[in-house]
């Protein structure tokens, strides 16, 4: 008896993996497709990052949902994405997943000594295992819970989980865990995963980093109270997953709800991962922010803001 129902539950478990890789694999090919539509273009801005000053708050957007962030002179990477292709790591070291339509402006070996890593979720296209296999061991890593076993080899300590409304101090910053409107799982059968965003704060300053999720009221609850100087939010992948990614309007009305200063919008660019065109969620931005689109302050891949003082 029991061995039949060991047997069934295995069955049923490979069945669901089979399904699982058909469904990706159609799904990548339609992305692929599509990307072939698209030239692989080079960033129109390099930047500079070991000219920033050290008394300043200087960001930089590397693309999706990389950036680095120099907080008053402690330097954040988050969401390191480095990879032309995200995606499934085969044994012989292929990748098969969609690649990049803008080249990263810069290479793990072009960044400043880095303070601090922050990873919002276990998603392939924002945990990168290649590319966090290139970047130097040193940093301290705050992850949302139950994903560090995907780096844990790597050498990288100390390594803090957060769960949402936890705080901790790593690399000369104040990290808190905000919720979320998103999912975490790495695949079908993996165990639940944390996904999480960020409020980087140093010295006066703070910072949401929105990581990927749809339109939700727990940012602007987490950060009542809080004067927001830069919230860093996804404005793609809505097309048809509006479910799980905010739509371009849906960000404006997070940002406009958490009473920031400026708008850093990622997750759009760089990679083909749902229907709209590349192009199509700026410009829904720009549209739905009218008169106070100077409030958006990073619109292409390369591009630096340097956050002004009071």
């Amino acid at each position: 008896m029991w061995l039949n129902l060991y047997l069934a539950v295995i069955t049923s478990l490979l069945a669901l993996a089979v399904l699982w890789l058909l469904w990706l694999v159609r799904r990548l090919r339609r992305q692929l497709k599509r990307a072939r539509g698209f030239p692989v273009m080079s960033p129109g801005c390099q930047p500079t990052p070991h000219e920033w000053r050290a008394d300043q708050t200087t960001i930089a957007w590397l693309g999706h949902a990389t950036l680095l962030i120099n907080l008053r002179g402690k330097q954040i990477l988050t969401d390191p994405v480095f990879s032309e292709i995200v995606g499934l790591h085969l044994p012989w070291g292929t990748i098969m997943g969609p690649r990049r339509l803008i080249h990263c402006p810069l290479e793990p070996e072009q960044l400043p000594p880095v303070d601090l890593i922050v990873q919002s979720h276990a998603h392939m296209d924002h945990l990168d295992t290649a590319s966090w296999k290139r970047l130097s061991v040193g940093p301290a890593v705050v992850m949302a819970a139950r994903n560090q076993r995907y780096i844990r080899r790597l050498g990288f300590a100390p390594i803090t989980e957060l769960e949402w409304d936890e705080s901790t101090t790593a690399g000369g910053v104040q990290i808190t865990a905000v919720e979320v409107n998103h999912w975490g799982e790495r695949f079908p059968w993996s165990r639940d995963h944390g996904y999480n965003a960020y409020l980087l704060e140093r010295e006066g300053v703070t910072i949401l980093f929105g990581g990927d999720t749809a339109y939700t009221t727990a940012l602007s609850r987490a950060c009542a109270g809080r004067k927001i100087q830069v919230a860093v939010l996804p404005i793609g992948g809505y097309q048809p997953y509006i479910r799980s990614h905010a739509s371009p309007e849906q960000a404006w009305q997070m940002f406009l709800e958490l009473g920031a200063d400026y708008l850093i919008p990622i997750h759009h660019q760089t990679f083909i991962l749902s229907a709209e065109p590349p192009a199509e969620p700026l410009q829904r931005l720009f549209a739905v922010a009218g008169k106070a689109a100077d409030k958006i302050v990073i619109r292409e891949v390369g591009e630096t803001f340097v956050v002004p003082v009071g």
